[in-house]
Order: structure tokens, then sequence, then C-alpha cells
């Protein structure tokens, strides 16, 4: 009996050391962006979260061109497109998604309107992040590493008047299943900054 209850004892503390699951670095990133992007909009069409890089708008016409072109500079040369197919290699999951989702970040649809805050919202938006999102991620055990200035953040820096969230800027944590715990501890958007 006492045999028994130490092998059991044993099996319960060697579970307890099994190695966490890992995904593919760029399944997170998706992961990541993607519920980024639903809790700035949860609701239907409307308006997306400020762009984190300069985008290029083009219309019906050309914007499947844009977009091939995209994903070929990213690596993903056998990306085609052609009026009566469509595209054809896309893929959806891994470097392929993450890089469909980047260029979809960098050439939106021509009926894309991106969120434009007033320098009241950037401002409450900022401390939201610094004194709020900073310190909740890393004791989330997800350190910030950048934070940019005030006047970065809401001058545009790299992108659209705050174009900058902590979430982008932690060590990509080594799951899905590590965002969304990110997510359910650290409420990515103040609820007062929201369309």
């Amino acid at each position: 009996m006492r045999r028994r209850v130490l092998l059991l004892t044993l099996a319960i503390a060697l579970t307890g050391c099994a190695a966490q699951p890992t995904d593919a670095a760029a399944d997170v990133s998706l992961h990541l962006q993607q519920r980024l992007d639903t809790a700035f909009n949860p609701g239907p069409g409307g308006i997306d979260r400020p762009a984190a890089a300069p985008v290029r708008f083009a219309l019906p016409n050309g914007w499947p061109n844009l977009m091939r072109s995209c994903m070929n500079d990213a690596g993903f040369t056998s990306v085609g497109y052609d009026r009566e197919d469509g595209f054809t290699n896309v893929s959806a999951t891994g470097e392929g998604a993450l890089a469909w989702y980047r260029c979809g970040q960098q050439l939106p649809q021509y009926d894309t309107v991106f969120a434009d805050l007033s320098a009241a919202q950037l401002d409450e938006l900022y401390d939201y992040y610094v004194d709020t999102l900073v310190p909740c991620a890393g004791a989330v055990g997800l350190p910030v590493t950048e934070v940019p200035s005030r006047a970065d953040f809401t001058d545009g820096g790299e992108g659209q008047p705050g174009w900058w969230h902590p979430f982008l800027s932690i060590a990509l944590p080594a799951s899905s299943a590590d965002v969304d715990l990110l997510f359910a501890k650290c409420d990515p958007y103040p609820t007062t900054v929201r369309p």
C-alpha cells in the first residue's frame, strides 16, 4: 500500500513538471494581433484600431495585385492571383498566415476606416498603457521591452497616432494559451477609448 501511494505521488509530481505546450511563433503572433483587433472593436463592422505602420490604400481592382506582390516580397513567391481563381497558395497557418495579416495591415481594403482618436483620447490611452498595462503584463511574466515617448505615440511616430500597444512590445509568448491568459488578466484597452 505504501508503495502505491509513493508511486501515485511521484506520478502526480512528474505531471506538474511536464513541459507547457508551445505553438509556432508565427501562430502566436497572429493570435495576439487578432485578439487585439477583436478587443478594440468587438462589434460587427465599424472602425479598426490605429495602424501600426504607414498604410497604402488601393482601389478594389488594384488591391489583389498589391497583396500578391507584398506576399511575394515577404518570401511567399508561390502566392498568385488572377481574376477568375482569386488568390492561390495562401497559407491559413504559420508564417504564411502571419505574412498575409501583415500585408493586410499595410494594404487595408479601400473601405477600411481606422480609428481617429482625439488628443484627449490619445492621452488617456497612453496613460492607461503605461500606468496599467505595462505593469500588468510584467506581473503575468511578459515584461514590456520598449515604450515610446508620449510625443511619438500621439504624433504618429511609426504609424498613425495611437499606433503602439504594449502587448506588441513584449517577448512573444510561447503559446496562444499564454496570449489568452494575458488578455484574461490585463484588459488591452480602457473601456472609455473604444469606437
